[in-house]
């Protein structure tokens, strides 16, 4: 996935009230001090901030990261930055998924044996159950 276009088609320029604002966080205000109590690494590749360097913000400018998004009609709506972590897992499960008939075989099976665990079910109303699943 392109995260420029994740960033600008889901989040800034959604439709209507779906629309996304960037959280921002100035680090101005924490290497403007003493050399001591500086935050900011720098590095080959230049300036790191723990919040980049753990994933939960990208620098937008030299003063600013972006946190995350909120929702412009409902601010409790956050969304955090995009996650290679998260695509990864996702791109797993939809390989799965391309395959409905694989995909919903494990379902199954996985319901089956955590029913199956219960010995007051008789095997016989298990598979009915089952056979509800998709």
């Amino acid at each position: 996935m392109d995260i420029i276009k994740y960033r600008k088609y889901y989040l800034s320029e959604n439709y209507g009230d779906n629309r996304f604002r960037m959280m921002k966080y100035c680090v101005g205000k924490e290497y403007s001090g003493s050399k001591r109590y500086n935050k900011i690494f720098n590095t080959v590749f230049g300036r790191n901030h723990p919040l980049v360097l753990s994933g939960k913000a990208y620098w937008i400018n030299k003063d600013e990261l972006c946190i995350g998004y909120k929702l412009d009609s409902n601010p409790e709506i956050y969304r955090p930055i995009f996650s290679h972590k998260r695509q990864r897992l996702l791109d797993k499960l939809t390989k799965d998924i391309i395959n409905p008939y694989k995909f919903w075989n494990k379902v199954r099976t996985q319901y089956f044996s955590s029913l199956y665990k219960i010995k007051k079910l008789p095997v016989s109303c298990i598979e009915n159950i089952i056979m509800l699943i998709c």
